[in-house]
Formats: structure tokens, sequence, C-alpha cells
């Protein structure tokens, strides 16, 4: 093993032990949970819901009014592209097939001329001039990919700021008051610090909760529910 690798394993152990040490230490009082139920979370998991949705709604508006322009010339230039590669390729196709054509009525001329003209004429296959129209076409390509890659781009940038966006404007929420940790534990036993860092850590799981979006939400409430189910159900199974 390099001495790199013992290094960093070295760091990692006495990381974790900092993680397991430091809260017996600094934060010797345990929490104390409210009396809740069934219907107390599902309250909370669907205030979440509503505010979480109200947020998406709202973001909705202002993103997509700044980010809209842009990205409609973008998809503009591409449909406009696409409509100049199918004509492209509908022309340079009819260039190659009038040859041919033109092959087909001098055979059909020449069979019926008499012998003595057959041997003297000949046929030959007229080329289709695509080179210039192939040129075009593959340059017209070029733009089609460009102007993918920059919707693309485009794309998962307003997105990032998308989610920047709802994040902090999340955290602003939860900082207010609408918090889900405090909803369901009772903090008061806590010394002081001990309820700075809990407020804090409970702003940053509802505010990240919350940006999620309210799939997200009820992903949780979903699973919740059916966990609740199963418990009740088999607690039911055991008592008869």
């Amino acid at each position: 093993m390099k001495l790199s690798n013992v290094f960093t394993f070295f760091l990692g152990v006495v990381f974790i032990l900092a993680i397991l040490a430091l809260p017996a230490f600094l934060f010797p009082n345990s929490l104390t949970f409210k009396p809740f139920g069934f219907d107390d979370v599902s309250q909370l998991l669907t205030f979440l819901v509503l505010v979480s949705l109200f947020l998406e709604r709202s973001l909705e508006v202002f993103i997509s009014t700044w980010r809209l322009p842009r990205e409609e010339k973008i998809d503009n230039d591409i449909q406009n592209n696409e409509r100049v590669i199918a004509e492209k390729k509908a022309l340079r196709e009819k260039k190659i097939e009038q040859p041919q054509i033109v092959t087909t009525k001098v055979e059909q001329e020449i069979s019926k001329a008499p012998p003595k003209l057959k041997t003297e004429t000949a046929v030959e296959n007229i080329p289709a001039n695509t080179t210039k129209l192939t040129d075009e076409l593959d340059e017209e390509m070029a733009k089609l990919s460009e102007n993918k890659q920059k919707r693309s781009q485009y794309k998962s940038e307003t997105r990032k700021i998308a989610l920047w966006t709802a994040l902090f404007f999340s955290l602003l929420i939860s900082g207010v008051g609408i918090r889900s940790l405090d909803t369901l534990v009772q903090p008061t036993g806590l010394n002081s610090i001990q309820q700075i860092v809990f407020r804090c850590l409970d702003t940053l799981l509802t505010g990240g909760l919350i940006a999620g979006g309210s799939d997200g939400i009820h992903k949780v409430t979903q699973v919740f529910t059916t966990y609740f189910e199963e418990t009740r159900n088999g607690m039911k199974d055991r008592s008869g």
C-alpha cells in the first residue's frame, strides 16, 4: 500500500472518530421527541408539498420569462436546419436518379433503331453533379449539430440556475419558521449551542426537501404511508 493511501485512510478514520466523539462532548443532552402520530406526519408532509408546489409554479413563471426567448431562437434555428437538410437530401437524390432515367430512355431509342445504327451508337451514363450539394448538406448538418449542442448546454446552464434559485428561496422559507424536525422534536432541553446547530440543520434539511420539488416530497410521503400501513398490519396480525 502506498504512503499516500495510508495517509488518506488515516485521515478518514480520524475524521469519522471526530464526528462520533465531538457530539458526545459538545452536546451531551439528547433530543426529546414530541408525541406525534400518522396524522401529524401526514399533515407536515402535505404542507411541505404545498409549499414546494407554490415555489415551483412561481419560479417557473420567472425563469421561463427569462430563458424562453433564447430557447425559442435556438429551437427555430434547429428546425430551419432540419428543413434545409431535408430539402437538399431530396434534391440530391433527384439529381442522382436523373441520369439513370436518361440512360433508360436512350437504351429504349437504340433498341428501336436499325441494327446498323445500334453498333454505331454509344450509351453514356450522364453523371449527376452532386458535389456542391453534398458539401452544402455537410455544412448544414454541422450547423444542426452545433445548434443542438448549444440547446443542450443552454438547458443545462439554466437548469443549474433554476436549482440554485429554488434552493436559495427554500432556505429562506425554512429560515422564517417552516421546518420539519422542529415539528417532531422538542429542543427546549438542549443548551444554546445545541439549539443553534439543531435549527441550522433543520433549516438545511427542510430547505433541501422543499427545493427537491413536490414529487420528491410525495415519494417520501408514499414511503412513510406504506411503512406505517405495513407496521400497523403486522401489529394486528401479532395481536390476533
